[in-house]
């Protein structure tokens, strides 16, 4: 097995696309990461999701380490995001099921888990994320995989997929640097798959609907565990395989 390098993975992303899609190395890196996370926390019993937050860190070690080679310092484009420019902030995020119960439990032992709250209760899907406060995040260190994902050098692609119109930038000029999409959305699907395989149902869901029907409920994630459903249908995103048992997909 050869040793992951952060700066061949990058130069395997840039490199064209031969036959098939496949994962790249800095993709493969994140999945495998995530997956090993999850799947060491599964060993436990009972299951406390508190596990996930080394899911997370792994994902964020990776993605500095990536970010702090000389290819990505050399080729990356500084990103425009930043506090003030919250288009992002204004479209639906997704997330893994497993991910939503993980952030409720650690946004109910917040000190200000009662104003999170509150805020989550009045949000409505015509308005904008309900943790935006003043253009910034106020549970960034907490924020979704998806949303860590972006890095985008021009707001005006932003703005553009926030009123539905066609890109305001010319194809010439650079959107998205790819790399934390590949970190972030690597580990996602990681953590998301031993979840999967051993018969939980972890599926895409979208996440403030999802979030706003757990945040409330404390005994959430064991009713997940023990097979219940926990988040309404309509919530759900087809991202994910199903789960399965004994090789067969639970229907």
């Amino acid at each position: 097995m050869s040793i992951f390098s952060a700066d061949a993975a990058l130069a395997a992303l840039k490199a064209p696309p031969r036959g098939e899609p496949t994962p790249t190395p800095l993709e493969q890196a994140a999945f495998d990461a995530g997956f090993a996370a999850v799947a060491r926390l599964m060993t436990r019993d009972p299951i406390a999701l508190a596990g996930l937050a080394d899911a997370y860190a792994q994902a964020e070690a990776l993605w500095a380490r990536t970010r702090s080679t000389p290819f990505f310092l050399r080729n990356a484009a500084r990103a425009a995001c930043g506090k003030g420019c919250s288009w992002c902030c204004h479209q639906r995020v997704g997330a893994a099921a497993v991910e939503v119960l993980w952030l409720a439990e650690a946004l109910r032992a917040r000190d200000d888990c009662t104003t999170l709250a509150a805020r989550l209760a009045v949000w409505s899907p015509a308005g904008p994320c309900a943790f935006l406060v003043e253009g910034g995040c106020s549970i960034y260190e907490l924020r979704p995989m998806k949303c860590r994902a972006l890095w985008h050098v021009d707001a005006r692609h932003c703005m553009s997929a926030y009123a539905g119109l066609p890109a305001a930038v010319p194809p010439a000029a650079p959107g998205v640097v790819i790399e934390p999409k590949q970190v972030y959305e690597g580990a996602l699907k990681g953590m998301a798959l031993p979840l999967n395989r051993s018969g939980l149902d972890c599926p895409g869901v979208e996440f403030l609907p999802a979030l706003k029907a757990v945040i409330d409920r404390p005994d959430a994630t064991a009713r997940w565990l023990k097979g219940e459903a926990v988040f309404p249908n309509e919530v759900r995103l087809d991202w994910f395989p199903g789960p399965t048992k004994g090789g067969k997909r639970r229907r």
